[in-house]
């Protein structure tokens, strides 16, 4: 009996898929009309995402009330998923790691997590001696992976120069973010977990070009040429974009947030264009983005 090696290719490409859970605690996104997702929606959405072969949720301490309707959803449908948060910034010298990341476990009805990180570089900044604790929380298993979720490409430097020992790291990146790509090989090197999030830049890319007003007047010629490869190529956007992030295999995991399940669900489909939009990846590459004032939301007045 033959084996349909398509098949194999389209769960393996789902299974670096993960779920991103800011929306379920709060309201995000440039594009984004309809605010915090309903419980019961979320519940479906996990529901669906489970069954589709995507295994790991990305939530934080500072999502709003994410973790709890994590933890709540996952008891009343019985599945369980790798989960990872992470640790604010926080100026409340009473606010401890240990507390917030035992609250963490708490809202999410779970004994450990399979990763944690310092939700910014700043996080850290704050109280390096921080690493040690979870060193310590890591070597009693109650954490699986430990790391750092960064912005900036001087912060990795940072860590790696200072020789900071760390098993997991997140960072954005998209067909117009490249920024931390040069620096894939490397980690690799060091076994670390390569996660990417704002492969949509936050819904940015679905802007209509007209609605594009000040400093993103920039970028429109590029949003215009990714609408014409989209549609030279029969397909969409959101396709385009998910499937550059896939095509980099260095890559672990590609964070994607949802705004309902049809959401989750056509990103899902898209993974079948793998192949697809693969003919195009040297013209996707070449609308790499340089001005940082664009590339980060956290930028973003």
């Amino acid at each position: 009996m033959e084996t349909d090696t398509s098949q194999i290719t389209e769960k393996s490409l789902i299974s670096r898929l993960a779920l991103g859970t800011v929306q379920f605690g709060v309201d995000y996104g440039i594009n984004n009309a309809t605010g915090k997702i309903p419980e019961t929606d979320v519940q479906k959405i996990l529901e669906y995402a489970h069954l589709s072969g995507i295994d790991t949720l990305d939530t934080a301490y500072g999502y709003g009330n994410s973790e709890e309707v994590i933890g709540k959803s996952l008891g009343n449908l019985h599945i369980d998923f790798n989960i990872i948060s992470k640790y604010p910034l926080t100026d409340d010298k009473k606010v401890s790691l240990i507390d917030v990341f035992h609250e963490s476990i708490k809202r999410l009805k779970i004994d450990t997590l399979y990763g944690y990180m310092f939700h910014n570089y700043q996080a850290f900044e704050k109280n390096p001696d921080n690493i040690e604790i979870l060193y310590k929380l890591r070597y009693e298993g109650l954490i699986k992976k430990i790391g750092f979720s960064l912005y900036y490409t001087k912060e990795l430097d940072t860590i790696l120069n200072n020789k900071i020992k760390f098993d997991l790291i997140q960072i954005p990146y998209s067909l117009f973010d490249q920024r931390f790509e040069e620096y894939f090989p490397k980690l690799k090197k060091l076994g670390v977990e390569i996660h990417t999030r704002s492969v949509f830049l936050q819904g940015l890319v679905f802007k209509k070009t007209v609605e594009l007003k000040n400093n993103f007047g920039k970028i429109k010629n590029k949003i215009e040429t990714l609408n014409r490869l989209a549609e030279e190529l029969d397909t969409n956007v959101s396709s385009l974009c998910l499937n550059f992030a896939l095509f980099n295999e260095l890559i672990d995991k590609v964070v994607i947030g949802v705004d309902n399940i049809f959401n989750l669900k056509e990103s899902i489909e898209h993974v079948n264009e793998n192949r697809k939009v693969q003919g195009i990846y040297r013209e996707l590459k070449d609308l790499i983005e340089h001005d940082e004032q664009i590339i980060l939301p956290i930028n973003w007045s």
